[in-house]
């Protein structure tokens, strides 16, 4: 970004190093980014912090804005998802500079779960009002400053979206795990529209599932049979099209991606399988615990 030539003053060459973010899991020691974030799953309460390394008020004198500090801001900007088509925009935190101009404590920020996903941009930008340096008229909302720090969400059940709930409610008390999926577009993400639901009365079985890798494999293969069964089987409700472009981060590139590693690559090939599905339920589970036990979605 300081390659960029802006065509009014900015702190851009007065700041020499980048931030330190690093991500808390469930309260536990932070984490830097570089490192992801250690073990997680989506019910797990997530904060990031961000550490200044840079004095504002000297990069503000040293860049001469110091008389327009009282018109900065700082924004922190969350982008989730692998794509722009896929995910999710959200401010988290806004601050005039000049109410945080002597603060040297990291700003902390809570990520709400609708906004994770497997992979988190954070940007910090600093921009400004409508003001006036020399004569020189900037345009509200220019931008002084900006960085980008991305977050990889890491765990053995990251990309499974997990609520835990009481089975017993609804007559399945000793039942261990559901799979839920409810999707109405193939440029949905897989996160939004799976759900791995755990029952709270079972503690036992969940401290044994975060260590048990064939588990974790079960219920691997139990989310794939699951939503390729919903998919292949309801072809008029989401026409699934092999040959589609879908979106990084959405159901439908899981899917093409599942489908591809089931050596699945045309038009007959889907058939087969669907009739498997109908038909031979047993060999197309098989396919599918092959696939979790080697691919890691």
């Amino acid at each position: 970004m300081k390659n960029i030539a802006f065509p009014y003053p900015t702190l851009f060459p007065f700041i020499a190093k980048e931030s330190k973010w690093q991500s808390l899991i469930n309260l536990e020691s932070p984490r830097d980014f570089k490192y992801g974030s250690g073990n997680w799953d989506y019910d797990s309460s997530l904060e990031i912090s961000c550490q200044l390394s840079w004095d504002i008020n000297n990069v503000y004198s040293e860049a001469n804005l110091l008389s327009i500090i009282d018109h900065s801001k700082i924004a922190f900007v969350l982008s989730s998802g692998q794509s722009e088509q896929t995910g999710k925009r959200a401010k988290l935190a806004e601050y005039k500079v000049s109410e945080i101009r002597h603060n040297d404590e990291p700003f902390k920020m809570k990520i709400p779960s609708k906004l994770q996903s497997s992979k988190l941009k954070i940007r910090l930008v600093i921009y400004t009002d409508e003001v006036e340096i020399n004569n020189f008229k900037i345009k509200n909302g220019s931008v002084l400053y900006m960085e980008e720090a991305s977050l990889q969400l890491e765990g053995d059940l990251a990309n499974f979206s997990i609520r835990r709930t009481d089975f017993g409610k609804s007559g399945f008390g000793n039942a261990l795990w559901y799979v839920e999926f409810q999707a109405d577009s193939l440029n949905e993400t897989f996160t939004t529209t799976t759900t791995l639901y755990l029952n709270n009365q079972n503690q036992d079985f969940e401290k044994q599932l975060q260590n048990d890798i064939f588990l974790q494999h079960l219920i691997k293969t139990d989310v794939i049979t699951t939503v390729l069964s919903s998919i292949l089987l309801s072809e008029d409700d989401y026409q699934f099209d092999l040959s589609a472009e879908y979106p990084d981060d959405s159901l439908g590139k899981i899917i093409s991606d599942w489908l591809s590693s089931l050596n699945v690559r045309k038009d007959s090939d889907l058939k087969n399988i669907t009739n498997q599905i109908i038909n031979e339920q047993g060999i197309f589970r098989r396919r599918c615990q092959n696939l979790a036990s080697s691919k890691e979605e």
